[in-house]
This record gives structure tokens, C-alpha cells and sequence, in this order.
């Protein structure tokens, strides 16, 4: 998932990507992307349930949360016209939503898809940002090669919208996820690729930094380039070397 610089992801429903309506008070944006895509890139994969749990590992880039900034903006206003702490410990404080540190866990999203998805496998979750995702995939990668899991479900997340003037340029909101599945495992030879792609790529640089969905976006992308992929999730055999 992908959206033009500053926008968000075009026509992003939450709920009707799977999230139940209840759970969205614990997500912030950045988490919903990626439990979203997460479920999207595992409904490509026909007969994965078959695939023990323990055999199923879940690999996530992420980036420093700090819950969503709107949750802050009462707080914030109740400081005063400039930063005075002592006026946000007395007043500010006591209008932050109790759940605000609870959405900014920088793990959420490796807990909400392992738990949704029934994944109890090796796991691993980076909150590196741009790096994350990157390590996220190449984890992936080697836990199938090592025969840790039979299926490996990596990707990133990040919801950056609003931050240009601190990371000094345009910014956007993403997430993507790819599903290795080890030879032999599921009909096919060789390593499988299996790529939700839940819209029409487009150029990496029109998004604006996404942070940890980077890497995974990218990968989906040159999957698509490459006529591997396609808009609507696909599935892609594919021998990495």
C-alpha cells in the first residue's frame, strides 16, 4: 500500500481489511497499515493454514511510535501558547487518552498479525525505520533457507504524514508484506513468492519517505515492473539465489 507525498493510502478502510472495529482504539495509523497489509499479502496464499503454526514465522520492520499525534493535541493546546511543562504536567497530562502509550508499542504490529494469523514461529521485529524493513525481509530470507520455518510472512510499516519538517522532506504512509514459503511446502518448486499487491504501483520516489515500509514496498514494486506481479495480489514463483 502506497499513497502520494503528505497523502494517505487511497481508500483505506481498516475494518474491511480485516481489523476488528474494536481494535482500532489500541492502533495507530502505522499499525493499521501494516496489520492490513499483513492479512492481504496471506490471503494470496492458498492452503497456508495447512502450515503448522510453529513452522510460521513473522518478520516486521517498524519505526520509534509515539502513538498518533492527534491524540497529543488537547495536551499540547492546554500547555499554553508556549512550552511550559509545568502547565502540561497539571493540565495537559490529564487530557492524554489513556491508551496513547498502549498504541505506541513499536511491536504492534508484529503482535496483532502473529496473533490474528495464529504465528508462532521464529519472529523478529526491528524498529529501525528505513532499516527495519530491509532486515526484516533479508531475516525472512534466511529463516527459511535455515529451515527455522516453512513460511515467512515480512514487510514494514510506517505512517510518516505530517513529519516533513523534522525528516526534511515530503512524507507519506505506506505498508507491504511478501510471504516466503520454503520448497516443497505448498504446490510449486522452488522458493515461493507469494506478493499482495492491493493497488497499481508507482514510482518509489512519488511517495515521499515511508520509513520502515521502504524496503517492502520496493520489493513489491520491482516484482510488478518486472511483469511478476500484479495489482490485486498475485502469485509469484521465483528461485532467489
Amino acid at each position: 500500500m502506497s499513497a502520494v507525498p503528505g497523502g494517505p493510502v487511497p481508500d483505506f478502510d481498516p475494518v474491511a481489511g480485516g481489523i476488528p472495529r474494536k481494535s482500532l482504539k489500541t492502533m495507530t495509523r502505522a499499525v493499521q497499515l501494516g496489520v492490513v497489509a499483513a492479512l492481504r499479502a496471506m490471503a494470496s496464499v492458498p492452503g497456508w493454514q495447512a502450515i503448522p503454526p510453529e513452522r510460521r514465522g513473522l518478520f516486521v520492520g517498524a519505526s520509534p511510535q509515539q502513538g498518533d499525534i492527534e491524540d497529543l493535541a488537547g495536551a499540547i493546546e492546554a500547555s499554553g501558547p508556549l512550552p511550559d511543562l509545568a502547565r502540561l504536567a497539571e493540565h495537559g497530562v490529564p487530557l492524554v487518552p489513556p491508551l496513547w502509550l498502549v498504541k505506541g508499542l513499536s511491536n504492534n504490529v508484529l503482535g496483532y498479525a502473529s496473533a490474528m494469523l495464529d504465528f508462532r514461529g521464529d519472529n523478529g521485529n526491528w524498529c529501525d525505520g528505513r532499516l527495519g524493513g530491509a532486515v526484516a525481509l533479508c531475516n525472512a530470507v534466511h529463516a527459511v533457507a535455515e529451515g527455522r520455518v516453512d513460511l515467512a510472512l515480512a514487510g514494514g510499516a510506517d505512517a510518516l504524514r505530517g513529519a516533513e519538517r523534522i525528516l526534511g522532506g515530503p512524507c507519506g504512509e505506506g505498508a507491504a508484506f511478501v510471504v516466503l514459503v520454503a520448497e516443497g511446502v505448498l504446490p510449486g518448486s522452488g522458493l515461493r513468492i507469494c506478493a499482495g499487491v492491493p493497488e497499481a504501483p508507482r514510482a518509489v520516489d512519488a511517495v515521499g519517505e515511508i520509513g520502515a515500509a521502504a524496503a517492502p514496498v520496493a520489493l513489491l514494486r520491482a516484482l510488478a515492473a518486472g511483469g511478476r506481479a500484479s495489482a490485486g495480489g498475485v502469485h509469484v514463483d521465483d528461485t532467489l539465489s
